[in-house]
C-alpha cells in the first residue's frame, strides 16, 4: 500500500485527505471504493467520516461492483486540453448512479459510445482510462 507521502506525490494539484485517502488509494489501483457506514450499511459519496444515515464514525472505503445506470448527463463543447485526452466531439459528463444504493451516484465520463448511445438510464459499467498518467474511473455502455 502507498504511504501517504508517495500518495501526495502521486496526486500532485490534488486535494487528499484523512477522509479521502482510501477512496485515492482505489483509483491509483484502479479500484473504485466508496464509503459505506459499518452499523447500518449506507453508502455514500464522496467520501467523508461521518455516516450521513446515522451519523456512526465507523465507515470504511468499499469496492463497488461499478455496474449501474446513466442517471444526469451533459456534453460539455468546451473544455481544456489534456494530456492523452480525446479532443474530438462533445465530451459526456454523467452522474452514474451504481447499484448498491439507490441514489448513490459518481461523476464520470463515458468511453467507448457514441453520443447517442449515451442516454438516462442506459445500463453502465467502470472502466478506466489514463489522465496525467494515472487511471481515472469512466464508465461505458453495458455491451448486448
Amino acid at each position: 500500500m502507498l504511504s501517504d507521502e508517495e500518495l501526495m506525490d502521486a496526486l500532485p494539484g490534488v486535494r487528499v485527505d484523512h477522509d479521502n485517502a482510501p477512496h485515492y488509494r482505489g483509483l491509483l489501483e484502479r479500484r473504485l471504493l466508496i464509503n459505506r457506514c459499518d452499523d447500518c450499511g449506507t453508502w455514500h459519496h464522496p467520501p467523508r467520516s461521518v455516516c450521513p444515515a446515522c451519523w456512526s464514525r465507523t465507515v470504511t472505503a468499499t469496492e463497488v461492483r461499478g455496474e449501474g445506470t446513466i442517471a444526469m448527463l451533459t456534453f460539455l463543447h468546451q473544455r481544456p486540453r489534456r494530456a492523452g485526452g480525446d479532443d474530438d466531439g462533445p465530451y459526456p459528463v454523467v452522474a452514474v448512479e451504481l447499484i448498491e444504493q439507490p441514489g448513490l451516484r459518481v461523476a464520470a465520463t463515458i468511453m467507448d459510445a457514441q453520443p447517442e448511445q449515451i442516454v438516462l438510464d442506459a445500463a453502465v459499467e467502470l472502466a478506466w482510462v489514463e489522465r496525467d498518467g494515472r487511471p481515472v474511473a469512466a464508465f461505458r455502455p453495458v455491451s448486448s
